[in-house]
């Protein structure tokens, strides 16, 4: 099994969630790993960006994906 990997950074869940829909439609599994301290103290991407994480083997097509699709 891979190990999951940084895909891409989001100031916000909303768009994190958005783009890891897409690549699971695409067939590439993604998680979000947003930081409850952001959220907590209105930080947002500037202290703690919300992450959008995918398998290591997965990571290429991922971001070619969302770059396709104007995620990032």
């Amino acid at each position: 099994m891979a190990d999951f990997i940084v895909a891409a950074e989001f100031s916000n869940e909303i768009d994190a969630s958005i783009a890891a829909g897409m690549l699971a439609d695409n067939g590439i599994e993604a998680q979000i790993l947003s930081n409850n301290m952001a959220t907590l103290y209105a930080a947002g991407s500037t202290w703690a960006p919300v992450r959008l994480m995918v398998p290591s083997d997965c990571l290429a097509e991922a971001r070619r994906l969302l770059h396709e699709h104007g995620d990032i």
